[in-house]
């Protein structure tokens, strides 16, 4: 039996994700969320082996149930809380139904600046078109994708987990995850965008790879067959899926040195990954002509304005606003290039050893928090129904205790199986494991190394450390006192309660600034949107949902317009006058549970500018605006009503 040792790479990996478990307890409900942890892990350390005993038919059944009651509690939280998707999922959306109505203009300089979305869009309008083809409105046809491309990917994770550890129990733990936590009900359902197929691609590369030894010549046609498409669909979507090839290469030194590369029988694979990736290309190029785009070098960044940011210590090597601002003034990519290679050694200087280090660190605990899943990209729901409202807190305490102590549970399972871990790379579960642990690597390296962080970014590892779970062998089950059982349920129920308890203590002491109702998607002026031209007399109204108080509410206009905006309770006809603070009309007052009607009026002689979303097929906010009484369903003033 050969064996790697020291087991170097799952020690770099334990490290990491030790730094990111401290990032995760940062908070005021970190300390509950640890205590849910260690509740939950001596539980099922104690009722393990009960669970390892569930039949097929008893886990089929309970699995298949629980999938049903997760999708029935997918499809409530999308008719019932509707978010308003902002930033670049938005843009993306927005082109994407530009696109699919047969407009093939790119009117905004978003996508010449971030080019990689192109693909992302590209590929929505087709699928935009295909349920139109049936009827479908495109609020409808984006939920049913994300609905579709999420519980594929826990299904399959589920089937992969099952079919690499055979444990009922590690099965049961991972269906928590996947539909007990906030993972299928937050972010992952509400907006779609890159980071959900990606994660799926990735776990697509990983199952093509599982027993490929002993696969027949029609499975392998059919597996590598999939293999190809899934990294070139995945290349396009997230360039830096491409630390899959040094990982290969790490893995494949490895095997060489082992002398074990040839009874891997991994040459076909590989191969079939590097076309993948150098098909990836020339489909981007086909793709380009197919939307109609064409590149335009004034206005893109070269790939140094990432690691430019990735190494600003003022954003913790996050996006940097003062970065981008300077970039844009800048005259060509060229120019950029230049700026950016001249800045950053001269950071990275500044920063010295240590302060490079320090910032490593940190980047490393940004990169794997994911305490604000329920943040990402939501720019809040369009109209939180009053439960929802009249209780925040403890809703938000809910979902960031679930999900970190989830997050943190597995991450402790896996932390100690890495600790006793010596690679056997005679056995195909583990290569694959260890496959899994150095691509994870790649990522977090690529991230807190080279590139700029966002705590999004991180979850692109959550299918390779469940592989990496389920694929290490387990050690012996130690036996366990009559009363495991007993203590098992007492666990259990002891973390419930806490998790109820200090998320309705705690929640409370979460930042109060509260979104009641909102529609912030827009297309903004940094990029380039155009306003809407209001002439002289031209009324523009909306009415929006507000179902419970609050104190402030604001709607954005345009830098320098002379409006009047003005908001009414449609139940009591009291007219409140918002003034202007900027591009922005706001209103500090409180304001009752009901509805309300913003009214913007031009009555100046000379035409103004007001910023107007505006959509072909997909509906921005529960009413219409009306432009002198005229109804355009697919359009919206971008407003936000907050409990401040």
């Amino acid at each position: 039996m050969k064996k790697i040792k020291p087991a170097f790479l799952p020690a770099i990996l334990i490290l990491c994700l030790l730094i990111g478990s401290i990032g995760n307890l940062t908070s005021v409900l970190g300390v509950p969320a640890l205590l849910v942890v260690v509740l939950l892990g001596a539980g099922l350390y104690f009722g393990a082996p009960r669970l390892d005993h569930l039949s097929t038919r008893q886990l089929r059944w309970g699995i298949g149930l629980g999938l049903l009651a997760m999708l029935i509690a997918q499809v409530v939280v999308l008719h019932v809380m509707p978010n308003t998707v902002y930033h670049d999922p938005y843009r993306v959306l927005s082109q994407a139904d530009q696109l699919a109505a047969g407009h093939m203009t790119w009117d905004i300089t978003y996508f010449w600046r971030y080019a990689n979305n192109v693909p992302l869009a590209y590929l929505l309008s087709l699928w935009l078109r295909l349920t139109q083809l049936v009827g479908l409105s495109t609020n409808l046809s984006v939920h049913l994708l994300s609905i579709l491309v999420l519980d594929s990917f826990i299904a399959l994770a589920l089937h992969t987990i099952w079919q690499l550890s055979q444990r009922a129990s590690l099965l049961v733990v991972a269906f928590g995850f996947f539909a007990l936590s906030p993972f299928a009900y937050t972010y992952y359902l509400q907006v779609f965008y890159s980071d959900l197929p990606t994660m799926l691609v990735l776990l697509i590369i990983i199952r093509s790879l599982l027993n490929w030894s002993q696969k027949t010549s029609r499975q392998r046609w059919f597996a590598g067959s999939g293999l190809v498409v899934a990294v070139m669909l995945g290349a396009m979507l997230k360039p830096n899926l491409v630390v899959l090839l040094p990982a290969l290469l790490i893995v494949g030194l490895i095997l060489a040195r082992q002398h074990l590369w040839r009874q891997a029988k991994l040459t076909l694979p590989i191969l079939l990954i590097v076309l993948g990736f150098g098909l990836s290309l020339p489909a981007t190029k086909v793709i380009d002509v197919a939307a109609n785009y064409q590149p335009r070098t004034a206005f893109s960044f070269p790939a140094t304005n990432w690691i430019l940011m990735g190494y600003n210590q003022h954003s913790n090597g996050g996006y940097s606003g003062k970065d981008v601002g300077r970039a844009i003034k800048l005259p060509s990519q060229a120019a950029r290039q230049r700026y950016n290679l001249k800045t950053i050694p001269k950071r990275i200087k500044t920063l010295g050893v240590v302060g490079v280090i320090r910032l490593w660190v940190v980047k490393l605990g940004i990169v794997l928090n994911g305490q604000g899943i329920q943040r990402w990209y939501n720019g809040g729901f369009r109209a939180a129904p009053s439960w929802y409202s009249n209780h925040a807190g403890f809703y938000q305490g809910l979902t960031v205790i679930g999900y970190v102590a989830a997050t943190l549970l597995m991450w402790g399972a896996l932390m100690l199986k890495l600790l006793r871990w010596r690679p056997d790379l005679t056995d195909p579960h583990q290569i694959l494991a260890l496959l899994a642990v150095t691509t994870a690597l790649g990522y977090l390296a690529f991230h807190t190394l080279l590139w700029e962080v966002e705590p999004r970014y991180g979850q692109a590892i959550l299918p390779l450390l469940w592989v990496a779970l389920a694929a290490i062998p387990r050690q012996a089950i130690q036996s366990r006192p009559r009363w495991a059982n007993q203590a098992s349920l007492l666990n259990g129920a002891t973390a419930l309660l806490v998790v109820f308890g200090a998320a309705g203590v705690l929640g409370a002491q979460l930042p109060q600034k509260q979104v009641i109702a909102a529609q912030r998607s827009q297309l903004s002026v940094q990029y380039h949107a155009k306003p809407k031209a209001v002439t002289p007399g031209t009324v523009l109204a909306e009415v929006v949902d507000v179902n419970a108080p609050a104190n402030y509410f604001s709607v954005q206009i345009h830098a320098g317009s002379q409006v009047q905006v003005t908001l009414t309770n449609l139940a009591t006809r009291q007219h409140y006058r918002l003034t202007m603070a900027g591009s922005v009309a706001r209103l500090h007052h409180q304001l009752a549970a009901g509805q309300y009607r913003i009214t913007v009026q031009n009555l100046t002689t000379r035409g103004q500018q007001v910023d107007v979303t505006h959509t072909y097929h997909y509906q921005l906010a529960a009413h219409p605006l009306t432009v002198n009484g005229q109804s355009q369903p697919t359009a919206s003033l971008i407003y936000t009503c907050m409990q401040r």
